[in-house]
């Protein structure tokens, strides 16, 4: 029994997995807060090319499950399954 509610309650936290499908580019309605919009030269390189960007940052590809905490001065890479860089924006 108590593997069953086990099951359940691990089913239904993953089925709130986040979606990490970031946007193309920065947001026009978003603040800058985290300068992302002088690292945009960075979009369609490889995931490598990340690494000298400045902390606090997170890279994420279409299938990674990310917190939902927002954090302004934080710098947010979108990668694709290449590892190509597709967006920065911030949060």
């Amino acid at each position: 029994m108590k593997y069953t509610i086990f099951a359940g309650l691990l089913l239904a936290g993953c089925s709130n997995a986040l979606s990490t499908t970031p946007t193309s580019g920065s947001s026009t309605n978003a603040p800058d807060t985290c300068n992302a919009s002088a690292h945009q030269r960075l979009i369609g390189l490889d995931a490598a090319s990340a690494l000298a960007l400045p902390e606090p940052k997170r890279l994420a590809g279409p299938h990674d499950v990310v917190t939902t905490d927002f954090n302004p001065a934080r710098l947010n890479v979108g990668l694709d399954d290449t590892d190509t860089i597709i967006s920065i924006t911030c949060g």
